[in-house]
Parts: structure tokens; sequence; C-alpha cells
């Protein structure tokens, strides 16, 4: 009988050209101490303090273990090593930032990226390649990230497709979106990725939610279009959208077996086919709409279709584009059928006469009457990406943004970095969350303040 999955910790391990040193938490699967004449693949995660063990309020984990140790005890994935790189915050330079434009420079952010990939290829992986039974070929070896560290992810694989054949970016910080009134969708916009003239030949996977605030599923699309325009191949490209999946830990955990199943486990068939999202297009107003198609496979895997053989039942109506792009003509309804192989989906649509790109979402928030008399109020507080409310007196604080239709929103309101909200004992609290489909004016009460520690930053160190 085989032993079950062991996570070991390699401490204080020296990144010598970061003048840094960090913990390594390294997964092994189970059965590994028994088979000692197998090899095994490796996936290289980032932020790897937080991708074990129990995930508690304020301290979210990905539980890449326990999805890990599902998978390979049913069979559906190959058994893998995963190696965890715990993440050393940036006083003044990102690890996670390969390029960092004057812009950012002028405000003191600076990218240590190359110097981060160097201590993974040059330093990291040779030891891991030592120390364990690992195949260590590009076909065998993955990159993991989520946010700024799939953005990483990224531009290391794009770097050395030799080292690096497998990549999986989860919710990727590939543009950066700021609150912008005067912008016809309401954002200003700076791509922060850079793509080689051609895509290497490389495994990837690529997904969102659609609840991560200004993280916009669309962003992310044009990204996989502008790698599959610059030659990659889209067999080994995916996609996914996850529908009201927040920008957190555990919304990662959640979902991390459809890579994980992508990349080491065996190729499914096909079982069903959804089309979601959005059913009513405006005729004006400006508001671009894409069918979202969702395809299932026996294996458990499933993947958001960028294109395929799509039709309307009234294109004088409603047109439909390879890529699942409504162009709307006339007011009125149209059936949209897809063909994937031997399966079929249908949606209804509906046609009106405007629907705008924008939406005003007002926010007033007010401090319960615990909050001490002599507390100083503060100037402003904070609530999603970027939702800056001002204080109106008395506790009372108030803020209208315009943002894109149908954006989902998981947030806590904070007065400072990390300094979020928290119930009255000091206990983190659950993100607020909210979607933007029309114009609305939500309404909300702080019950307390925390520090940094409401939200537990654990470092190098597994909790």
């Amino acid at each position: 009988m085989s032993t079950g999955s062991v996570i070991e910790c390699l401490k204080n391990i020296q990144a010598s050209r970061l003048g840094n040193r960090r913990n390594i938490y390294v997964y092994l699967p189970p059965g590994y101490e028994e088979q000692i004449e197998r090899y095994y693949p490796v996936l290289y995660a980032h932020a790897g303090q937080r991708a074990f063990g129990p995930s508690s309020p304020g301290n979210e984990t990905w539980q890449l273990d326990l999805a890990a140790d599902e998978l390979i005890s049913a069979g559906r994935i190959e058994p893998i090593i995963i190696v965890a790189i715990a993440h050393v915050r940036p006083v003044t330079r990102n690890e996670f930032y390969h390029y960092v434009d004057a812009e950012q420079e002028a405000i003191g952010i600076g990218g240590s990226g190359i110097e981060y990939e160097q201590f993974i290829i040059d330093e990291l992986k040779p030891m891991i390649d030592q120390r364990y039974r690992t195949k260590r070929d590009r076909d065998n070896t993955g990159l993991l990230g989520s946010s700024a560290a799939a953005l990483c992810t990224l531009h290391i694989g794009m770097r050395h497709p030799n080292v690096f054949g497998k990549l999986i970016m989860m919710s990727p910080y590939f543009v950066d979106a700021q609150l912008d009134e005067q912008a016809e969708n309401g954002l200003r916009e700076k791509n922060t990725y850079r793509l080689p003239d051609t895509i290497p030949d490389v495994q990837m996977w690529v997904d969102i939610g659609d609840t991560e605030g200004l993280f916009l599923p669309e962003q992310i699309r044009r990204v996989v279009q502008e790698m599959l325009d610059r030659g990659a191949d889209a067999i080994k490209l995916a996609y996914f959208e996850q529908p009201d999946a927040c920008h957190r830990e555990a919304d990662w955990g959640a979902r991390v077996q459809f890579p994980l199943l992508y990349m080491f486990g065996q190729e499914g068939q096909p079982t069903s086919l959804e089309l979601y999202g959005r059913d009513v297009i405006g005729l004006k107003g400006g508001m671009q709409v894409r069918v979202q198609a969702r395809l299932q496979y026996d294996n458990g895997l499933s993947q958001t279709l960028l294109s395929g053989e799509y039709a309307s039942s009234h294109p004088e109506v409603l047109q439909v584009l390879a890529d699942g792009t409504l162009i709307p003509h006339a007011t009125g309804s149209a059936t949209i059928t897809l063909k994937s192989g031997d399966l079929t989906a249908t949606r209804d649509y509906s046609v009106i006469a405007e629907l705008t790109p924008v939406v005003q979402v007002c926010m007033q928030a007010k401090l319960t009457p615990t909050f001490r008399s002599s507390e100083q109020w503060e100037e402003f507080i904070y609530g999603g990406m970027g939702m800056k409310l001002m204080h109106t007196g008395n506790g009372h604080y108030e803020g209208c943004y315009h943002i894109p239709r149908d954006s989902g929103f998981s947030f806590r309101f904070t007065r400072g970095f990390r300094q979020f909200e928290t119930d009255q004992e000091g206990n983190p609290i659950a993100n607020r969350v909210f979607r933007a489909t029309e114009d609305i004016s939500l309404h909300y009460h702080i019950q307390a303040w925390g520090s940094a520690s409401a939200k537990v930053e654990i470092g190098g160190s597994l909790k």
C-alpha cells in the first residue's frame, strides 16, 4: 500500500542575484517513497506560501495539495511533483515584473523578474532535479501563477521555452486598468505584457473569472487572440472563463483542477456544450457582446471555445461571427446555434434599441456607532479597484463611478494599504460582491477597521 502525499519544506533557500532567501515547499505525490524507479513531471508554482494547507478567513490558500491528491488518486492525472516558491514581497522591486515602464519607475516601482527567473532556472531547478526524481525535459516542466505571477509565468515561458513547456496562467495581470470617466468603456487601459513576434511551441492554459473587478475577461481574451495571431498552436492553447469567480486564492484553487487535467491528464472526449452570458444586445450604444460557449469533457475538463461554427436564425436582426461576436442590425430576437463536433447548443437573444457599455454605480458606506467618537475620520476610504469614497461627515462616505457594464466586483473596504474592514472583534469578514448590470446604488455599514494584520501575511512560512 502506497503512502499518501508529503509536503517538504526547504528552508531559507538563497536567491543569489535577488539577494534574499525564501522557503520552498515541495509536494511529493502519493507513492513517491515506494516507487523508487519512477520519475515525475514537475510544476513550479509562484507565491508558494499560499499553495498548500488549510484555508481560513484572511489567510486563504489554493489547497493545491488537495486538488492534486484527488486527481492523482482517481487516476485522472499522472502523479506530479509541485514546487511552490514562496514570494518575497517587494520593497521597491517586484520579482514578478520583467518590464517596467518609465511611469512606474518615476513612482519608485521596479522589476526584478529577470533575476527571479534566473533564480528558478539556474539555482532552484538544478537543486530540485538533484534532490528529487524528476523528469527534467521541457515537456515535463511547467510554471503556474495567478495575477502578477501569471504575467511572470508568461514572460519566463516566452523567454525560456526550452526549459518550460507548460504554462498555467490564472487571472493574469495582462492589462493595468483604471477607472476613467472620459473613456468610452469607462477604463484607462495599459498593457503590462510583452509577446515575442512568434509564440514558441509550448502548451498554455489561460483563464479568468467574471467577478474580478477590472480584471475583465475581454482583456484576457484579446491577449489570447494575439497569441494565436502570432502563431500559437490552437490545439495547445486552452482558454476558460469561470462565471462568478473572484480574484482570490480560494477561487483559483476551486478551478485549478482544470489546468492540471489539461496539462497532466489523459485527453477527454467532449460530452456537453452550453451557451451562456448576456442575452440582451443594444442596437445602439456601443456595447460589444460576445456569445460565451463552454465545452465540457468526460474527464472533468471545461474550456471556453474561442471560435466555432455559429449560425443565426435571423441574421438580418442579429449576425454572429466565428469568434462569437454578436452584431445587431435591427431590434427583435434571434436564436444563435453553435456546432462543435457532434454537439449542438442554442440560445435565444434579444436586440433592444440601445445599451451603453458603462453603468453608474453609486456607493455609500457608514461607519457603525460602535466606532470610538475620538477616532479620527479618514478623508477617504476605498472600495473595489479604485473606487474612492469621500467623507461627507459623521462617518458617512460616498462616491459614484462609471464602470463597465456586467463587470463583477468582490472587495472589502480599506482605509489604507491592507487596512481592511473587519467585524467588531477584529476578525476578517467575507468580501462584499456586486455585479454592475445596470445603474445601481449600494449601501453598506462598516463595523470596524483592522490593521494590516487583519489580512494575515505569512511571508515565507507555511501556516
